[in-house]
């Protein structure tokens, strides 16, 4: 993997953790020079790998941090005032955040096959279930975890350089909001393949990617949501969910 800055020149010390590919299908010219700036362990990234899988986009990452670090490198902070990950930085230094916004930036690049619906109705669907599944679902289980796990004190919401307190009684308040999540996709999953209908969107990444992170502490899909279970095992099926 060539370095931007020349090839006799090596990569930052800080950023050179575990660079890696995604995807294994195409590069695409647009793409060669562009840095994906990633963190392994979090789902908000995993959200943007799983998407360029799914397109069989290959773009340069860089990650952050360590996986079992939660200090995001000086020199990333330092080129992304927002804190965040992931990042897309283009070749020409434009700075790309937010997970789905860098997401329709390739679609458009790279309408085939479409993953933000294929018609006005298609597309409404879309953006209202993959809301919903960020709102409700990944920024719920957030509020939980954030506020209960002691790795995260002085730092319950991401992106603020000074100390953010964590607030206890959150933690009900986040897995309730969750729960209640959860039970609604599966009375929606028990009359559509997957959340708009019968079509793989970028609606089904973000609910898989929040739901498969928040398992990780403690808040799993009961047993009784049999419909949402069905769509869980079928997206955790494809290919991409290992990107």
């Amino acid at each position: 993997m060539r370095d931007r800055a020349g090839a006799d020149e090596p990569r930052p010390r800080a950023l050179r953790y575990a660079a890696r590919h995604i995807g294994s299908r195409r590069p695409a010219e647009e793409d060669a020079s562009m840095i994906l700036y990633d963190w392994q362990v979090a789902p908000n990234p995993r959200r943007v790998r799983m998407y360029l899988a799914e397109k069989g986009l290959t773009v340069e990452t860089q990650q952050v941090a360590p996986p079992d670090s939660l200090e995001l490198d000086p020199e990333f902070l330092a080129k992304s005032p927002r804190r965040r990950v992931p990042l897309l930085e283009l070749d020409d230094g434009t700075l790309i955040g937010e997970a789905m916004a860098i997401c329709r930036y390739f679609e458009i690049l790279h309408p085939e096959p479409p993953l933000f619906g294929r018609d006005a109705r298609e597309a409404a669907l879309v953006e209202m279930w993959e809301r919903e599944s960020e709102i409700a679902g990944l920024h719920a289980a957030a509020e939980c975890f954030r506020n209960a796990v002691p790795a995260f004190a002085g730092r319950a919401l991401p992106g603020y350089p000074d100390r953010v307190e964590q607030i206890p009684e959150l933690v009900e308040r986040g897995r309730y909001r969750y729960n209640v999540f959860l039970e609604g996709l599966d009375r929606h999953l028990a009359d559509n393949v997957h959340l708009a209908g019968d079509s793989f969107s970028v609606a089904d990444i973000t609910a898989f990617c929040g739901i498969d992170f928040a398992r990780k502490f403690r808040l799993p899909v009961p047993e009784e949501l049999t419909h949402l279970r069905r769509w869980f095992d079928a997206v955790g099926g494809r290919s991409s969910t290992a990107a």
